[in-house]
């Protein structure tokens, strides 16, 4: 693998999700992350980029370990069993890059097994993105617009800031040690993101109401995350609609199909 001289960092990769849910009537596979996609397994499409770009170093994927190994081989890539939830597997990723490396963990890329739309040049400018803003954890958002624009039509799920209408990326750049420390705070979030009353609580009242209402601004969610959560967060908005597609039923499968066909992939 030839890198450049830029700053790199590792990478995460979450592969264990099992093909139990709308997929499930388009593929046999156990595992979503196997699922062929225009004749290779759909992991493929989102590890090849990662494999290719300049800003990423060692990658360790998380998911089951021989079918990945089996479906791989050849690849340098580390492959360990996922533990838990997406926060458990992202914490065990970095633990086993920070073990088998200098033992820090440091920045990772976070990326899941669904996102066959990405290239190497979004994941290096999204990583030298980060990178120049400075921060612990980055949240990449692309505007309705920018999907809108290279993928109409397009069901998504939207969230409205001062800024725009946005939706979040399937890639994130985090601390390992800044996860470990939230994650308790932060599964309670998550849990509670379907009951108003627990979300009210566990965010705060009128920080829920103000986000609803769509009249926070991005440096006020996070200044609200730093208080929240004592790390540094940021929001990226940026140009690539690509990491807003994620493959989680048919409809999504035959859009990408359609496009990395038409791409040459």
């Amino acid at each position: 693998m030839v890198k450049s001289d830029q700053p790199r960092i590792n990478a995460v990769v979450l592969a264990g999700a099992t093909n139990e849910g709308k997929l499930k009537e388009a593929s046999p596979e156990r595992w979503e992350a196997l699922i062929e996609l225009n004749g290779k397994p759909l992991i493929r499409h989102s590890l090849d980029p990662l494999l290719a770009a300049k800003s990423i170093d060692r990658i360790v994927i998380v998911g089951p370990v021989e079918e990945l190994k089996k479906a791989l081989a050849g690849l340098d890539v580390d492959i360990i069993p996922p533990t838990g939830d997406m926060f458990d597997n992202v914490i065990v990723g970095c633990r086993h890059l920070a073990q088998t490396g200098d033992g820090k963990k440091g920045l990772a890329l976070v990326s899941t097994a669904d996102i066959p739309l990405i290239t190497p040049d979004i994941v290096d400018n999204l990583v030298k993105a980060c990178l120049d803003r400075g921060g612990e954890a980055f949240y990449p958002m692309a505007t309705r617009e920018t999907m809108e624009a290279k993928f109409p039509g397009t069901k998504r799920t939207y969230g409205t800031l001062r800024e725009g209408t946005l939706t979040g990326g399937n890639l994130f750049v985090v601390n390992g040690e800044v996860l470990e420390r939230v994650a308790p705070k932060a599964k309670a979030l998550i849990e509670a993101r379907k009951n108003p009353l627990k979300m009210a609580m566990a965010a705060g009242l009128i920080f829920v109401i103000r986000l609803v209402l769509g009249r926070l601004t991005v440096k006020e969610l996070e200044g609200y995350v730093g208080r929240k959560f004592g790390f540094q967060g940021r929001v990226i908005i940026v140009p690539w609609a690509e990491i807003g597609i994620d493959v989680d039923k048919p409809a999504d499968l035959e859009l990408v199909r359609a496009y990395l066909a038409a791409r040459g992939n």
